[in-house]
C-alpha cells in the first residue's frame, strides 16, 4: 500500500455537517505538488467521491450545483502574468 506525501484536510459548512475535502499530494523531484487524490466527503459520508484531477473535481461541482445554490460561475483560477513591455 502506498502512502501520499502529504495530505490536506479542508473542513466546511456548519458543524454539524462535517463536510471535507481531503487532498493527497506528492511533491515531484523539481518541487512541484502533483495532486494525486482528492476526496470530497458530504454530509458524513461513508463512501467519499474519489476524483484524480481537479478538473474532474470542477466538472462534477458544475454539474450538480445550480444558481440556486448561489453558485453562477466555477472556473479555476489561472494565473495572470503580466509582460513588462520596455520602451
Amino acid at each position: 500500500m502506498m502512502t501520499p506525501g502529504s495530505v490536506y484536510v479542508f473542513k466546511f459548512g456548519k458543524d454539524e455537517l462535517n463536510n471535507r475535502a481531503i487532498i493527497n499530494y506528492t511533491h515531484t523531484w523539481t518541487g512541484r505538488i502533483k495532486i494525486t487524490e482528492i476526496d470530497l466527503r458530504l454530509h458524513e459520508q461513508k463512501h467519499p467521491r474519489i476524483f484524480r484531477r481537479e478538473s474532474d473535481l470542477l466538472a462534477y461541482l458544475k454539474k450538480h450545483l445550480t444558481e440556486t445554490d448561489g453558485v453562477t460561475n466555477i472556473t479555476r483560477r489561472k494565473k495572470h502574468h503580466s509582460k513588462k513591455i520596455k520602451k
